[in-house]
């Protein structure tokens, strides 16, 4: 098939003109990686290729959406790609070139999401660690920034849902074994617990 003409579609996409009114579109990478710049013709071998190769692309740029909306886990990846049903080989593939490309790596993300958890969220560090793990992060680089928290942010926290609890219960019967409970399944410490509550008259 005779290609007649390219027309540029969006900053990584091309329409490609062939005979018989046929047009096919196709990422810019995906024209590079196959010549076809350089090429008249595409015989139905080159075709079915580039086919594949666009599926591929499309996928790694699906992903790089995914991420685009918040920074992301390597699990969260691999999770997103299997509900695609992408291949394992694939998937390899795709994880390979978005760690190369630095659009994926779990130390950043550790770093953001607890900071993000820590600012937006109730939650202490226990919790913060548990959700960490079901991002399957290593446990060395949970512990790294886990450690690294200011335990000041964590008692202005701890403090801050003491002063809601306090207000926001106007019975003041077990008020303390509320409060006590409440923080600990939040993911705080006994130690940082105790040593918080004991500054209030509960």
């Amino acid at each position: 098939m005779k290609i007649i003409k390219y027309e540029k579609k969006s900053n990584d996409k091309y329409k490609i003109y062939l005979e018989n009114d046929q047009t096919i579109n196709v990422y810019e990478d995906v024209i590079l990686k196959n010549n076809l710049l350089y090429k008249k013709e595409i015989d139905d071998s080159l075709l079915e290729k580039i086919s594949i190769d666009n599926d591929k692309e499309d996928m790694y740029n699906k992903c790089i959406k995914y991420i685009s909306v918040r920074i992301r886990s390597r699990y969260e990846i691999i999770e997103y790609l299997r509900r695609k049903e992408t291949d394992n080989i694939e998937v390899e593939n795709i994880l390979e070139r978005l760690e190369k490309n630095d659009l994926i790596d779990d130390d950043k993300f550790a770093k953001a999401f607890i900071h993000d958890k820590l600012m937006f969220s109730t939650m202490g560090p226990y919790r913060i660690q548990e959700e960490l793990k079901k991002h399957k992060i290593n446990s060395s680089i949970i512990s790294k920034y886990i450690n690294d928290i200011d335990e000041e942010i964590i008692d202005n926290k701890i403090n801050k849902q003491i002063t809601k609890l306090m207000k926001s219960n106007r019975k003041k019967q077990n008020l303390r074994n509320k409060i006590y409970t409440n923080l600990l399944s939040l993911g705080y410490s006994n130690e940082m617990i105790i040593r918080n509550i004991n500054n209030y008259e509960i």
